[in-house]
């Protein structure tokens, strides 16, 4: 039996990229499709996301760091002290006004692991470490004892996502190891090899035999993707400007952030929002 399966990783929001890829990937005729976390912010991306997700056979999903700051907003684990706090607050306030409460539910329930079986191969699937989703334990140029970390006995393929690059390599008992990239927001340190496309990989499975993998590459108009996020009126817009534009996300720049949030005033809007911020 022959198995296409589509990986999904850090939309990070972009749900215009997310329409060319699932375009391509069922061009490359994609049978089912894993998601691998990170799927909104800091992106306009809400219900539309959500919508054209619900239209795929997806068989499997684990939960990303950023898909945990959403939660831990909601949840009152963040103050107005740390620039960067306030702006997940203030993108998270932004992202629950334009979408379903049950998408919440949803989140809450994905595992920060999950284990699939294809035709006898074993697969693990996890957005960062399979305990830990956040970090810098796995890029690219790290040694391979911390990829090992990935791997179990059972295990023959670990895929993982979180660093928004495309990456093929081995464990140092020769098991496969996959990122797909990502969709949203690759990220880049060449320069010459800097693009706009959004990152996606299909793997095919023929007969309890990994017979391909395929890194994909798609093209889509991401001058359309900021005309819609200045639209619907997208929190600190001049970030998404820099990464629609230049590919670069300053989410770590303090003073940037800082100025942002005083240029818009984003502590109060957060204080109005949130009740744990009133009293």
């Amino acid at each position: 039996m022959n198995h296409k399966i589509a990986i999904l990783s850090d939309i990070h929001g972009n749900a215009t990229a997310l329409e060319a890829v699932i375009a391509d990937a069922k061009v490359q005729g994609a049978s089912e499709y894993w998601l691998m976390g990170d799927n909104f912010l800091p992106g306009p991306g809400a219900n539309d996301l959500v919508a054209l997700l619900k239209e795929l056979p997806i068989t499997a999903s684990v939960r990303g760091n950023w898909d945990d700051c959403i939660l831990e907003a909601l949840d009152g684990q963040y103050g107005l002290e740390d620039p960067q706090e306030v702006q997940l607050l203030r993108m998270t306030q932004y992202l629950m006004e334009r979408m379903d409460p049950a998408t919440i539910v949803w989140l809450r329930s994905l595992p920060l692991l999950e284990k699939k079986e294809v035709d006898g191969l074993h697969f693990s699937l996890s957005h960062n470490l399979p305990d830990k989703n956040y970090g810098s334990d796995l890029l690219v140029d790290n040694d391979t004892e911390k990829f090992d970390r990935l791997l179990d006995e059972e295990t023959d393929v670990a895929v993982y996502g979180h660093v928004h690059k495309q990456l093929l390599r081995y464990g140092s008992q020769g098991q496969q190891i996959i990122n797909p990239g990502s969709i949203g927001m690759p990220y880049f340190n060449w320069e010459a090899l800097k693009n706009h496309r959004a990152q996606y990989a299909v793997i095919e499975v023929e007969d309890g035999e990994l017979v391909n993998i395929q890194f994909r590459k798609v093209a889509y108009d991401y001058e359309a993707e900021l005309e819609l996020a200045k639209s619907k009126g997208l929190p600190f817009i001049e970030m998404y400007e820099e990464l629609r534009r230049e590919d670069n996300y300053q989410g770590h720049n303090l003073e940037l952030l800082s100025s942002l949030i005083k240029k818009h005033g984003y502590v109060e809007d957060v204080k109005e929002y949130f009740n744990f911020l009133q009293s």
